[in-house]
């Protein structure tokens, strides 16, 4: 299923316009305005904005060279930005119809004891929207001369449905660094969550984006995870958990 650690399908990417456009506008918004929505102010999740130079996101470091909106339906959709409004009313159910298509499909054939029912109970959907800046503008990288540290995923499944740029390295099963190179296809690859699942079978994917070789580049990604929803108990390989301990027990990998 998962060849090399992840899985490039078939399937066509599908259209990014609305998303990124919005994306594109609130990071044109003053920082006054952008922090209104930081991570803080949401009380679950990894929702919000987080920018570079940043000392408390729980989804991105300091150093690493990025600006990042989480959106989820963890909340109501009215409590992010206005910009994000028309990809919400005109794409995100659908997309959303689409995506939880797919992850079934990938369940059926895992057929790992318990996690279709656990995914039926327990799983909503946040997507990370991701700009990475000009590196030229800074005399710094993050960890390992990297664009985004090194970092396995919260997810059951990291999912990117509109196509993957160029810059991302995974590592190995002989710890080599290796660029899965750009598509317009989707890609999929799995979390923390489902290591957790498969009791170790099948690892989360370590990786990373490394500097682009030219330094006026500027990087969109958008990626889509699957991963609890708050205040759900569920066993996990037959130990308790809350969403909230779940969470813990990820961010203590950092």
């Amino acid at each position: 299923m998962f060849k090399n650690g992840y899985l490039k399908s078939d399937i066509n990417s599908f259209t990014n316009e609305n998303l990124k456009n919005g994306f594109e506008l609130f990071l044109k918004q003053q920082s006054s305005y952008k922090e209104q929505f930081s991570q803080k102010k949401y009380n679950y999740g990894f929702d919000g904005y987080s920018f570079l130079g940043q000392e408390d996101s729980s989804n991105q470091y300091a150093t690493d060279l990025l600006h990042s909106f989480v959106i989820s339906d963890f909340r109501d959709a009215n409590l992010f930005p206005k910009e994000f409004q028309h990809f919400f009313s005109l794409e995100w159910i659908a997309l959303q119809k689409k995506i939880k298509e797919l992850e079934i499909s990938i369940l059926k054939e895992l057929q790992i004891p318990g996690l279709n029912k656990f995914y039926v109970e327990n799983i909503g959907h946040m997507i990370s929207c991701n700009y990475y800046p000009k590196t030229e503008m800074y005399d710094f990288t993050a960890k390992n001369k990297t664009r985004l540290s090194a970092h396995t995923d919260v997810s059951l499944f990291t999912i990117f449905p509109f196509g993957f740029d160029r810059d991302f390295y995974y590592e190995d099963a002989n710890k080599n660094w290796v660029q899965i190179e750009a598509t317009n296809k989707i890609v999929i690859f799995p979390g923390y969550l489902l290591e957790l699942h498969s009791q170790g079978r099948i690892k989360a994917l370590n990786h990373c984006v490394k500097m682009p070789e030219k330094r006026n580049t500027e990087r969109f990604s958008f990626a889509y995870f699957s991963l609890p929803y708050p205040k759900h108990s569920f066993k996990i390989a037959d130990q308790d958990f809350t969403s909230e301990q779940y969470f813990e027990k990820y961010l203590n990998l950092f």
